[in-house]
């Protein structure tokens, strides 16, 4: 007997926005940075201005969207260049914890954006073009649907 296929759907659209600038390729932009004599990898200083840009344009939700999604982006670099990689955009889509103080007084504060963690993001779709005088990304994010195939 045949397994049933699996499929996911793209749905409702949840936000259309755009994030003016080029997202580094996340893999490429690592720094090798020493935490207390020990090192650690974080991400680039390009990686961290674009995602900066990326969350003062990402919607901010009173209670972001906690089921799955789809995620369509359409990326504009200012060259061929560049690597296509949207992963700092899943990145600034989830909600953002920042860690205030130290000791027994550090307390967490949470940013509230538009989806609670990037691993909602069940479908993807990228495409890259090329524009030197405005680079961007457009980015619409939808519900996702998980469908058996060939199911109405």
């Amino acid at each position: 007997m045949a397994v049933p296929q699996q499929k996911w759907v793209w749905g409702e659209l949840l936000a259309r926005f755009v994030v003016p600038g080029e997202p580094a390729a996340k893999g490429n932009s690592r720094e090798i940075v020493q935490f207390g004599g020990r090192a650690a990898l974080r991400k680039g200083d390009k990686a961290l201005a674009f995602e900066s840009t990326a969350g003062l344009h990402v919607p901010k939700l009173e209670k972001p969207y906690g089921g799955d999604v789809g995620v369509s982006l359409r990326i504009f670099y200012a060259s061929r260049r560049p690597d296509l990689d949207g992963s700092l955009v899943y990145d600034a889509l989830q909600n953002r914890t920042t860690w205030i103080g130290k000791g027994k007084e550090r307390k967490a504060r949470v940013e509230k954006r538009l989806i609670v963690n990037d691993r909602q993001i069940r479908l993807k779709h990228e495409e890259g073009f090329v524009d030197p005088a405005r680079p961007r990304v457009e980015v619409a994010v939808y519900k996702a649907t998980l469908m058996l195939a060939g199911a109405a």
